[in-house]
């Protein structure tokens, strides 16, 4: 450990299908997207990674070593998303030392923001973080709360406008 840094992440379990699942899971229909693939953070491919994961603006994701060990479980919601949440914890030399790829979960961007902090709680239950990766914490959740949170309805989704000429446009403009 440096001086002037936190300490080294405590490894969590091995990345198997069985973790992704309960990750993926946690968002229940808040996710969009496939099912996470890991995003390489080795020095070389980390600013085109990060580059990729800014258009990513919510969800969960899962930060491993070489080991395929779990080193962060986190959240993004908006405010630079994935990219600036994972430029923020390489910004600390322990962790860019030791996170060598990341699975995103992708959550709809419009979602609630409590939603998706009960999501990253659900997983880490799930998962059985608690208590096994040192001072981490996570959101407490009773699995009612989860599912209320992650079922309510997210906010209006910004659809695309109507292509011009269907007669949409001249008929707002003329209620108007």
């Amino acid at each position: 450990m440096s001086v002037d840094c936190c300490a080294e992440p405590v490894p969590g379990p091995v990345i198997d299908a069985r973790v992704l699942r309960h990750a993926w899971t946690a968002l229940g229909p808040l996710r969009c997207g496939g099912w996470p693939a890991p995003y390489s953070l080795e020095p070389g491919r980390r600013a085109q990674t990060l580059a990729r994961l800014d258009d990513v603006l919510a969800g969960l994701y899962l930060a491993v070593d070489a080991d395929g060990r779990l080193r962060w479980l986190g959240k993004a919601h908006r405010d630079g998303g994935v990219g600036a949440r994972l430029r923020g914890h390489l910004a600390h030399p322990e962790r860019a030392r030791v996170f060598a790829k990341v699975f995103v979960v992708e959550a709809d961007p419009f979602s609630p923001p409590k939603a998706i902090k009960a999501a990253e709680g659900r997983a880490a239950d799930v998962i059985g973080l608690r208590g096994r990766m040192g001072p981490r914490t996570w959101p407490v959740v009773t699995q009612a709360q989860w599912l209320a949170l992650v079922t309510s309805c997210p906010a209006q989704r910004v659809v695309r406008p109507r292509p011009e000429g269907n007669g949409a446009g001249e008929q707002a403009t003329a209620q108007a």
